[in-house]
């Protein structure tokens, strides 16, 4: 297992989906509130657990022969997340185009955003370049 790399790739946006929540929260709170109030709150709480829990649990899994993304979008932004394993060797390109990461093989694809000059994606491309993959930026964004 040392050769595993693992990578979660929207943790940093979960803890701000917290943040913002908890605020919103603070604040509205304060204020004399009805029941309807707390419902609204209540499916807030409720939906940002769901958002949060979605978010952390992303990874993006390098073994020796294959990568894995789990629960990750991989057909369209419309669809629930799922896992996707991939051998190195039915994958066809990597690319990185203008803020979004596109990986296509035989068995799927997936594409979700990724700005070029990010530690992320600064990670996942040792990840493919340490495989022997090609990890190609065509892209125009600073």
């Amino acid at each position: 297992m040392e050769n595993t790399t693992v990578i979660k790739p929207f943790q940093r946006v979960g803890y701000a989906v917290i943040g913002i929540s908890l605020a919103f929260l603070t604040i509205h709170s304060s204020y004399d509130n009805g029941i309807l109030d707390y419902v609204i709150l209540l499916s807030l709480a409720l939906s940002t657990a769901w958002l949060t829990h979605l978010l952390w649990t992303q990874r993006i899994i390098f073994t020796a022969s294959e990568v894995t993304f789990i629960k990750m979008m991989t057909k369209s932004d419309t669809r629930m997340p799922e896992t996707l394993t991939l051998n190195y060797q039915d994958i066809d390109s990597v690319r990185l185009l203008g803020d979004h990461l596109f990986i296509h093989s035989s068995l799927g694809k997936i594409n979700f955003p990724l700005k070029p000059k990010s530690s992320l994606a600064a990670k996942i491309r040792h990840a493919f370049e340490a495989k022997g993959i090609t990890f190609e930026v065509n892209s125009c964004i600073a």
